[in-house]
């Protein structure tokens, strides 16, 4: 599996993540785990290469630098495209921690946000100060990093103009922000929808034209792709398998509570419903005094 298609999870968590807020459930424990061990797992092996190239500089083999280049070009681009995916779920676990009064997501994906961090500040070293490498491959490489870093805020900002969340793990806040305040300037369901697909489509465009087409940990890929399309159940797609909007939730939810309504309308007592006694509630005259 391709970094970009890691890239495309995360759009779609950005873009789908405010519907798993909506109904306040919490993340299976499986999926946490699932991911905690994918990550780790794949944190683990670009630990070792990197380990492997630190070895090889200090014993000064300059043409095994080369070589290494030359086959870990892919996996350095691989750890900075996935970090898309990282920070927008980090972003998405804290937020249902709020949400749901709890501490079992945030803990694991900011954990695995840190230590994505730690990885990309070794990449970002050895673009700098690596031996081994052409100017051009370096070149490259930092203009996929600015790309990357763009799309991060972009993602991020989308979300955040539903929760607040997000601006804490943006690259730029100020960019990331801006982004939110002009999401919000759309109108929820369709308008906001093809904005974000439209987002997507450009994203996924302009990463595949400058990353290269060889993957190099495919399956590592996968596993920890895997593990995060765990948190999406079942009940946020539709008929026809497409993810539900928030706006579709929204729009889902009042006919739950109409129906409710209606039935407690058509019984014997009036009075022992929920809704209608709320909604009398607040019809009352002297509690609207009392609350103005």
């Amino acid at each position: 599996m391709h970094s970009v298609n890691t890239a495309d999870l995360a759009a779609v968590l950005a873009h789908y993540g405010p519907g798993l807020l909506y109904h306040r459930r919490m993340i299976p424990a499986e999926a946490m785990t699932s991911y905690w061990s994918a990550c780790r797992h794949r944190f683990d092996l670009w630990h070792h290469a990197l380990g492997r190239y630190r070895e090889m500089e200090a014993n000064g083999a300059g043409a095994s630098l080369r070589e290494w280049w030359q086959d870990h070009t892919p996996m350095l681009e691989e750890v900075l495209v996935t970090e898309m995916l990282t920070r927008v779920y980090a972003a998405l676990g804290a937020a249902l921690d709020r949400e749901c009064e709890a501490n079992a997501i945030k803990p694991v994906v900011h954990a695995v946000h840190l230590t994505h961090i730690e990885a990309r500040n070794r990449v970002l070293n050895l673009m700098v100060y690596g031996k081994g490498s052409s100017v051009d491959e370096a070149v490259r490489l930092n203009r996929l990093r600015t790309e990357v870093e763009r799309w991060i805020d972009v993602l991020l900002g989308a979300m955040a103009a539903e929760f607040p969340e997000p601006l804490d793990y943006a690259i730029n806040q100020r960019r990331a922000a801006a982004h939110a305040n002009d999401a919000r300037s759309l109108p929820r369901g369709a308008p906001r929808d093809t904005a974000n697909w439209l987002t997507a489509v450009t994203m996924r465009d302009s990463l595949l034209r400058r990353s290269c087409s060889t993957v190099a940990l495919p399956a590592a890929n996968r596993q920890v792709n895997q593990s995060v399309m765990l948190c999406l159940r079942p009940d946020l797609f539709d008929s026809v398998g497409l993810m539900k909007s928030l706006w579709l939730h929204r729009m889902e939810t009042g006919a739950d509570q109409a129906d409710r309504a209606l039935s407690e309308m058509a019984a014997n007592d009036l009075t022992a419903g929920t809704i209608l006694g709320g909604y009398e509630a607040v019809r009352n005259e002297d509690l609207l005094r009392r609350m103005l």
